[in-house]
């Protein structure tokens, strides 16, 4: 019985802790005074000029004094040269390149071919990559960073408190009330 009562109760804490003390609100920016308190951690920004930062893997996106600063997945444009032989190549339903392979089973995803050659293509291909950005609070216009709520924090504590304390006084009641059976049972007091 009391490994049933040390599971429930951990199973009641993680549940508790997991949904009542965090949330991600979304916050606008219009000036100084909306900036988050350095320390947050950041999940998504918006940028002024539309663009959406999405913060990657487990330190996520962290606000400094004056920027948010973190891993987040970026789209990169560059320039490679594919050595002949190619793989695969896929086109598009106009005739035009969409991705090479090359020789060593990489998949290029081609934005233009820049330049054809005998034993060469160069092209300028797209790529997601984790990099980490730097981005001023002063270009930031929305912000979704993570936040503790206090009441729901002493609520969930509570909470569990009591569960743990109901249910040491359950295993200690059925244990004393089995203990009074079997003395009885000894006496022969029915």
């Amino acid at each position: 019985m009391l490994k049933r009562g040390a599971a429930f109760f951990t199973i009641l804490s993680f549940a508790v802790f997991s949904t009542a003390c965090v949330y991600w609100p979304t916050r606008e920016i219009r000036n100084e005074g909306d900036y988050p308190a350095p320390g947050r951690k950041v999940a998504r920004v918006v940028k002024a000029n539309g663009e959406v930062v999405d913060f990657t893997g487990p330190g996520l996106g962290q606000v400094l004094i004056d920027k948010v600063q973190g891993p987040a997945v970026v789209s990169v444009e560059r320039t490679v040269e594919l050595k002949e032989p190619l793989g695969l190549v896929k086109k598009r339903a106009d005739g035009t390149v969409s991705e090479i392979t090359d020789a060593s089973g990489w998949i290029h995803y081609v934005l233009s071919i820049e330049k054809e050659g005998s034993d060469s293509v160069i092209i300028k291909e797209r790529r997601t990559e984790t990099q980490v950005v730097s981005i001023p609070l002063s270009e930031v216009r929305l912000i979704q960073y993570r936040k503790t709520n206090a009441i729901l924090t002493a609520m969930a504590l509570a909470a569990v408190a009591a569960a743990g304390i109901i249910v040491l006084v359950a295993i200690g009641l059925s244990q004393s009330m089995w203990h009074g059976e079997a003395a009885d049972a000894r006496d022969g007091v029915r």
